[in-house]
C-alpha cells in the first residue's frame, strides 16, 4: 500500500524537447553575450555596412546566421556528448552555459572598474561558474533563462527595424534625375583621403612643383583653390558631402537613398558612368555597377565576420590584451585597421569587398582599373574615383614601390599609438609624406591616360580631398577635429580645370568642400533643379567668405574659426613640414634627412660588437633584395634590450650611416624599447644587406648595440 501510494519519479524529458530548450538557453545568453553587443555597435556605426556596399540580403543574413548558429553549434557539441550518456550531455551544456556567463560578466567587469587583467579574467570565470553551478541545481534559474527565450528574436528585430540599418536592409535607391543644360564634357573626379593641402606646399605655401610633378602638371591647367577646406573630419560624411553638395547630418549614411541628389544622380541620364567608391556608396546600384558584392556569398559573410570578430575581441578583453590588438580605429565607424596583408597589387586583394581589406591591399590595382575604364564615347563620361591615398596604412614609396610587403605594423600599432615621443611622430609624418609622393604619381598614370585618348584638353577635371590629418604630439586620433589640430585637418587641396582650361590660375577664396559640385556645375552650365547648401567656388558668396567653421564629428556643432586664424594655424604646420623635409627642390634625399645627429649621415660606421641586444623585424627581407623589384625594405623596425628608451641611435646599412632617431615605448600594447626609420632607397643593393644599430653619446660617438 504505502509503495503504491509513493509518487511515481517524474520521467526525464524527451531528447528532442531537452535538445530545444537546450538550444534556446544558448541562443539567450550568446545574443546578451555577443549579438547584441555587435548590433549594438553597428547600429551606431551603419558605415560598417555602407563602406562594404553589403546588399540588404547580406545584413539581414548576417544578422539571422549570428544569432542562431553559433548556438546550433553549441547544440551540436552538446549532442555529440550525448553520445557518451545523458550525463555528458548535461555537462556539455553547463560548461557551455558557464563559458557564455563568463563572456557577459567580462564586458559587465571591464566597464565598471579597472582592475589588472588577471583579476577581471578571475572574477568572470568566478562568475560564469558560479552560475553554471546553479543552472545545473536550480530550477528557479532555468526556469528564468526559458523566460528570456524571445529575447534573441526580440533583439534581432530591433536592429534590423528600428536601427539606422534598417536603411541599409531595406533599401530605397536613389534614380536618375533630369537637370537642365547638357554638355559633351567628359568629368573626371579623383577624391583623395587623408591629404591636408599643408603636405603638398613649402613653408611659402606654394605648390611643390619638384616634389609633386602629378599635382604641378595638372596646375599648369587648372585653377588652384589654395585656401580650399573640409566641412567634416570622417570620410563616411566628408565624401558625401562632396558627392551631392549639401552639409553632413547626423540621420544621413553615406548610401544613396540619404544622398538622392548626388553627382551619379544628376548626370546618370547624360553620361556613362565609371564610378569606383571605396568607403561608401552613395552611387545607386541601378545607376553604378558595385563590383564588390560579385564575391561569393560565402567571402563576404566571412570577411564580416573576421572584421566583427576583431571588434568583439576589443569589448570582451581586458584592457592589456586590447592593446596587443590590432586597431579597429583606422577606418569608418570605428571598426577594420591595418591588419590584412597582400601585396597590393594581386587581383584576389582586389575583390575583396571590405573597407578594412581595400585599405590593407588592392589601392594601386584599383586605381588602374578605374582609369582603364575611362575611354571616349558617342555618350560624354562621369569618371568618378575615391581612393584611399595617401590614407594609412604607410607602405608606399613615391616611385610606387612598397617598403611593408603586409600593410599591418611590423610591431602591432606602431603607427596609430598616442606617442609622446616626438622623434616616432616625425617618422610617420615622414611615411605619410612618402605615401604622397605615391597618390602623385598615380595622378601622373591618369594623366597621361587622358591625352595618350585625348581626353586631356576637353574634360572638366577636378582633383580634391575629403580631409586632413594631424601628427600632434600625445594624441592618438589623428583625423579628429578640434580647436588645436584644424590647421592641418581642415585645409585639403583643390584643383579644378574646366574644359579647354589651358592656363593655370590661383584663388585665394576660401572654398568649402560642398562647393565643389555646385562649382562643377556652374563650369558647365548645368541647372541641377535642386537646392544645395553649397555654392559654386567662382560666386561672390564664396569669394566674400571670412567667416569659417567646420562641423565637428558625431556633434556636428560648428567649429567656428576666422581666416586670420586659419592662416596662421596653416603658417606653423608648414613651418614645421618645411623644417623637417626641406621641399623637392632640396633633392630626393631630403626627406630622410630627420633625427638627431644628421652630421652622422653618410658616414662610415664603426665596427666592433655589440654591448646590447637588438631584434630586427622581419629581417629575412635584408638577405636577399632585389632592387629592381616592386618591393624594398626601407623601414627597419626593431626592439632594443639593455638600455632606457629615448636614447639617440644611427642605423647603418652595409657599414655607412644611412638614418638617425631615437628609441621609444609604446603607449598601449606590447612593452620594451623600439626603434623604427626610414632608409633611402639608394643605401639597399641587390643581395644581402647589413643592418646595424649604434647608440649614439651627446657627443656623436657611437657605440654598436647589434643588427643583423
Amino acid at each position: 500500500m504505502a509503495a503504491a501510494g509513493a509518487a511515481e519519479p517524474k520521467a526525464p524529458p524527451s531528447l528532442a524537447k531537452e535538445a530545444l530548450w537546450h538550444l534556446a538557453n544558448l541562443a539567450v545568453l550568446w545574443t546578451f553575450a555577443v549579438a547584441q553587443p555587435l548590433f549594438d555597435l553597428l547600429g551606431d556605426n551603419p558605415e560598417f555596412f555602407a563602406a562594404r556596399g553589403s546588399s540588404g540580403f547580406d545584413i539581414i543574413s548576417f544578422s539571422v546566421l549570428l544569432v542562431i548558429l553559433p548556438p546550433l553549434v553549441g547544440l551540436g557539441i552538446e549532442l555529440l556528448f550525448r553520445l557518451l550518456g545523458r550525463p555528458f550531455f548535461t555537462g556539455a551544456h553547463v560548461v557551455l552555459i558557464g563559458l557564455l556567463v563568463t563572456l557577459i560578466a567580462a564586458q559587465a567587469f571591464k566597464k565598471a572598474f579597472d582592475a589588472s587583467d588577471g583579476l577581471l579574467i578571475a572574477l568572470s570565470v568566478a562568475v560564469g561558474a558560479a552560475l553554471a553551478l546553479l543552472y545545473a541545481r536550480a530550477e528557479a534559474v532555468r526556469s528564468f533563462l526559458n523566460v528570456l527565450t524571445p529575447a534573441p528574436l526580440v533583439f534581432l528585430l530591433l536592429f534590423l527595424l528600428g536601427s539606422p540599418v534598417s536603411k541599409l536592409a531595406f533599401p530605397d535607391e536613389a534614380g536618375a534625375r533630369s537637370v537642365g543644360g547638357v554638355t559633351n564634357a567628359n568629368v573626371v573626379v579623383v577624391l583623395l583621403d587623408e591629404l591636408p593641402s599643408n603636405t603638398l606646399v613649402d613653408r611659402d605655401g606654394d605648390l611643390d612643383t619638384v616634389r609633386y610633378p602629378g599635382f604641378a602638371e595638372l596646375a599648369k591647367n587648372a585653377t588652384w583653390f589654395e585656401n580650399a577646406f573640409t566641412i567634416y573630419d570622417s570620410t563616411e560624411r566628408a565624401q558625401p558631402a562632396i558627392m551631392d553638395g549639401d552639409l553632413p547630418a547626423k540621420d544621413r549614411l553615406p548610401i544613396s537613398a540619404d544622398h538622392p541628389n548626388s553627382i551619379f544622380s544628376l548626370f546618370a541620364k547624360t553620361h556613362r558612368l565609371n564610378v569606383s567608391e571605396e568607403a561608401t556608396s552613395v552611387c545607386s546600384k541601378d545607376l553604378c555597377k558595385d563590383t564588390r558584392p560579385d564575391e561569393p556569398y560565402g567571402d563576404r559573410i566571412s570577411s564580416m565576420t573576421e572584421d566583427l570578430g576583431l571588434v568583439w575581441l576589443h569589448v570582451v578583453s581586458p584592457p592589456g590584451i586590447e592593446g596587443d590588438l590590432n586597431s579597429v580605429s583606422e577606418n569608418w565607424g570605428d571598426f577594420g585597421g591595418s591588419g590584412g596583408s597582400g601585396s597590393g597589387n594581386s587581383s584576389s586583394d582586389q575583390n575583396r569587398n571590405h573597407a578594412r581589406a581595400n585599405l590593407a591591399g588592392g589601392r594601386r590595382a584599383r586605381f588602374e582599373e578605374w582609369i582603364e575604364q575611362i575611354r571616349p564615347g558617342q555618350r560624354p563620361s562621369l569618371n568618378f574615383k575615391h581612393t584611399l591615398l595617401p590614407h594609412v596604412p604607410w607602405q608606399f614609396l613615391p616611385d610606387g614601390r612598397r617598403y611593408r610587403k603586409p600593410p599591418n605594423d611590423a610591431v602591432p600599432g606602431m603607427s596609430n599609438q598616442a606617442f609622446d615621443d616626438q622623434g616616432q611622430l616625425d617618422v610617420l609624418l615622414q611615411r605619410h609624406y612618402l605615401q604622397t609622393g605615391f597618390a602623385d604619381l598615380m595622378l601622373q598614370e591618369l594623366w597621361r591616360h587622358l591625352k595618350r585618348e585625348g581626353m586631356w584638353d576637353d574634360s572638366l577635371i577636378v582633383v580634391a580631398a575629403d580631409h586632413g590629418v594631424a601628427f600632434v604630439k600625445g594624441r592618438r586620433d589623428r583625423r579628429r577635429l578640434d580647436a588645436e589640430n584644424y590647421g592641418e585637418i581642415a585645409p585639403i587641396p583643390l584643383f579644378i580645370k574646366a574644359p579647354g582650361q589651358k592656363k593655370g590660375e590661383t584663388s585665394d577664396a576660401y572654398v568649402e568642400t560642398i562647393d565643389i559640385l555646385p562649382t562643377i556645375l556652374d563650369l558647365l552650365d548645368i541647372d541641377a533643379k535642386v537646392q544645395m547648401d553649397g555654392h559654386s567656388a567662382f560666386s561672390d558668396v564664396v569669394k566674400r567668405r571670412r567667416d569659417l567653421r567646420i562641423l565637428q564629428r558625431n556633434t556636428f556643432e560648428p567649429l567656428e574659426f576666422s581666416v586670420a586664424q586659419f592662416e596662421a594655424r596653416k603658417a606653423l604646420v608648414r613651418e614645421r613640414n618645411s623644417r623637417l623635409f626641406g621641399t623637392g627642390a632640396d633633392g630626393p634625399g631630403r626627406m630622410y634627412e630627420i633625427g638627431p645627429h644628421q652630421e652622422l649621415l653618410g658616414q662610415p660606421a664603426p665596427t666592433g660588437r655589440g654591448k646590447g641586444s637588438v631584434t630586427i623585424e622581419d629581417a629575412g627581407d635584408y638577405a636577399n633584395v632585389d632592387t629592381s623589384s616592386d618591393f624594398l625594405p626601407t623601414h627597419p623596425v626593431g626592439r632594443l634590450e639593455g638600455g632606457t628608451p629615448g636614447r639617440d641611435i644611427a642605423v647603418a646599412v652595409n657599414g655607412r650611416i644611412a638614418a638617425v632617431g631615437n628609441t621609444f615605448t609604446l603607449a598601449e600594447g606590447e612593452e620594451g624599447e623600439f626603434f623604427g626609420v626610414m632608409i633611402p632607397p639608394g643605401s639597399l643593393r641587390d643581395g644581402r644587406n647589413r643592418i646595424e644599430v649604434y647608440e649614439v653619446s651627446a657627443s656623436g660617438s657611437l657605440t654598436r648595440l647589434g643588427g643583423i
